[in-house]
């Protein structure tokens, strides 16, 4: 077994619930997804750093100006922080979909120069995110993809997916 396990985590739909809109650009927003905590300390306890990796289509621009959205962001940050969960990195691309950049999920640009410079058991790896795109972004990265839901079946909820992931770290790697 080689480099570090990893838990990759999209933020919108993820770690806080989504919105109608899309938009996670004010406080009054925010709304954690149920049984998250508990579970990222979980993983946490198991050995598994945290690295946020979300699409923020047109961060930046009028439709997603950036201080509320940093805000926001910050808010967010020292919630869980204020728990004793850390992330190790947190990225974004600001692109929208239409301008085929490299750096938006599922392309693996946006932690490109993070993976150089980290080694990862991609074996007890994971990714977690609601959307296709995410478990694409797993698959490119040569991961395993969870999907999570507001209101999907026990697998697709935090207590679930903690268990799957700790499960894993603790079967034995193939030789």
């Amino acid at each position: 077994m080689s480099g570090r396990p990893i838990v990759f985590l999209d933020r919108d739909g993820t770690l806080n619930e989504e919105t109608p809109d899309e938009r996670i650009d004010s406080l009054a927003k925010v709304r954690l997804m149920p049984g998250v905590v508990p579970a990222l300390l979980d993983l946490q306890r198991a050995g598994y750093s945290f690295v946020i990796v979300s699409n923020q289509d047109g961060l930046g621009t009028p439709t997603l100006p950036r201080e509320p959205f940093e805000a926001t962001h910050r808010f967010i940050m020292e919630l869980f922080r204020s728990q004793g969960i850390e992330f190790e990195e947190v990225f974004f691309c600001p692109h929208f979909k239409h301008e085929g950049c490299g750096c938006r999920k599922p392309q693996v640009g946006m932690v490109r120069e993070y993976l150089a410079a980290n080694e990862i058991d991609k074996q007890r790896s994971f990714m977690v995110g609601d959307r296709d795109t995410d478990l694409e972004f797993a698959a490119n990265l040569g991961i395993s993809g969870l999907r999570i839901r507001l209101n999907g079946g026990a697998h697709e909820t935090w207590p679930g997916i903690a268990a799957r992931i700790i499960a894993a770290r603790r079967a034995p790697a193939p030789s």
